[in-house]
């Protein structure tokens, strides 16, 4: 990638938000008002007096915190006449009281929405249409990445901004399948299964996994997997209720492959008792040669994991499935959440809610949490790492230029997902089969969808 300002912030902490995949620095919420200070007006410093009220998750010592609220105040002195009353949430307490809220008609004007939530209240009428607003502001919309906004889009409408994106794939020990006598890593899920059974022979755990919280081995693994088996078009049309079932023999590949690598013994005995910490202590300290997590992890091992064993982790995309449809080097790359806007809003405050967006979602706010070790939904401008972020530089490479998938726990129902991860416990413990849990996800799906 171009490189040119700042050095890397080795502290602080890459905390994107998926389901299930953020670990928040801060609990409960505070309200903020901020009047505009004074600065470099736009044409609309001289209107009336505007008050925007906003709901965000942006506490402190987050990763992304300290770039939005740079550039929320570049928005603020370029708006003084613009007041905002702000409530900052973490991001458990944002889910709900976001829903509550929709609930009693009650939603500020802009706050973030999950995209597990879109669905629902685009049909319930709560959010704002962002399609034509999208369309006057082209070149802006050019500036994010390929595929983020997927979350947000029902129906032919786009209904939020995305800020943030978490990757998953595959971290490996090269150093250690060198010892087993591999010299690559697999791109075929036959020859990830022959290298696992490699592995064991030379004493090595393969696959380290923490899915003691559920969701990992659903959004960390099933979200990729089940695309290189069923491609595209069958999960959108999964999505809009137009055809595709759980039991169709695509997904029921996936399922079955997971169950086929965990009947080799790859994963840790103790898969579904730990969690993300233990997991990435045990890759760091070199038991395990494989781990499948995401980019959340990235900071945490360039700040914790010795330089000897930074040399020798690897990136990988997770491989694919012979008689699977999907392509092979895509990685998930979802937004868990956006930027929304209350359908009510009043007609006066667009034009201001439009430069918020524009303004706080953009290269600026791109670059600075790039040089944190995070990376956005905005494609960033030219910045330096620190020579010691040996696995941040390693993952901004590997990310560029691919196309990003969906996240299942993103997209699909909280009840479709209930299922999906006791399942994949089970799938993991060899004591449920796949075509066992694909008519469980179906009923669910049926029962929803009708």
């Amino acid at each position: 990638m171009r490189k040119k300002l700042l050095a890397f912030a080795l502290a602080a902490a890459m905390a994107l938000s998926c389901v299930g995949c953020s670990d928040t620095a801060a609990s409960g919420g505070s309200m903020v008002s901020t009047g505009g200070t004074s600065g470099s007006a736009t044409s609309t410093a001289t209107d009336e007096p505007i008050t925007l009220t906003l709901m965000d998750q942006f506490v402190e010592g987050e990763g992304m915190t300290e770039a939005f609220r740079a550039r929320l105040e570049v928005f603020k002195q370029e708006h003084p006449n613009v007041t905002i009353e702000e409530e900052t949430l973490n991001t458990a307490d944002m889910g709900t009281k976001v829903q509550t809220l929709a609930a009693a008609d009650e939603l500020p004007d802009i706050f973030q929405m999950k995209g597990q939530m879109a669905k629902s209240f685009v049909e319930n009428g709560y959010v704002m249409d962002l399609t034509d607003i999208l369309s006057e502001n082209s070149e802006w919309v050019d500036g994010f990445r390929d595929g983020v906004f997927s979350n947000f889009e029902i129906g032919d409408g786009t209904y939020a901004v995305p800020y943030q994106v978490t990757n998953t794939f595959v971290f490996y020990n090269s150093a250690l399948f060198e010892q087993a006598g591999i010299t690559e890593f697999p791109t075929t899920w036959d020859g990830l299964i022959e290298a696992c059974e490699k592995l064991s022979a030379a004493g090595i755990t393969p696959i380290e996994l923490g899915n003691s919280p559920l969701w990992p081995a659903e959004s960390v693994i099933m979200s990729t997997l089940g695309n290189r088996c069923t491609g595209d078009e069958w999960y959108q049309s999964l999505r809009n209720n137009t055809g595709s079932k759980f039991t169709d023999e695509e997904f029921v590949l996936s399922l079955q492959s997971l169950y086929d690598l965990a009947a080799t013994g790859a994963f840790n005995s103790d898969v579904n008792s730990i969690d993300g910490d233990a997991q990435r202590a045990a890759f760091m300290n070199g038991q395990a040669a494989i781990m499948f997590d995401g980019s959340w992890a990235v900071s945490a091992l360039d700040a914790n994991m010795e330089d000897d064993m930074k040399a020798v982790v690897k990136f990988a995309a997770m491989p694919t499935v012979e008689g699977g449809k999907g392509e092979a080097e895509v990685i998930t790359g979802g937004s868990g959440w956006g930027f929304a806007v209350n359908s009510k809003l009043d007609e006066s405050k667009r034009e201001v809610v439009v430069d918020f967006l524009t303004t706080v979602v953009g290269p600026e706010f791109a670059t600075q949490c790039a040089m944190s070790g995070v990376v956005s939904a905005y494609s960033a401008d030219d910045y330096t790492l620190d020579e010691s972020a040996v696995m941040a530089a390693q993952y901004f490479e590997f990310i560029d230029g691919r196309r990003f998938i969906p996240v299942y726990d993103h997209q699909l129902s909280s009840g479709l997902m209930d299922v999906m991860q006791s399942g994949l416990q089970e799938i993991l413990n060899n004591t449920k089969t796949a075509e066992t849990l694909a008519q469980e996800l179906q009923n669910q799906y049926e029962m929803e969808n009708g």
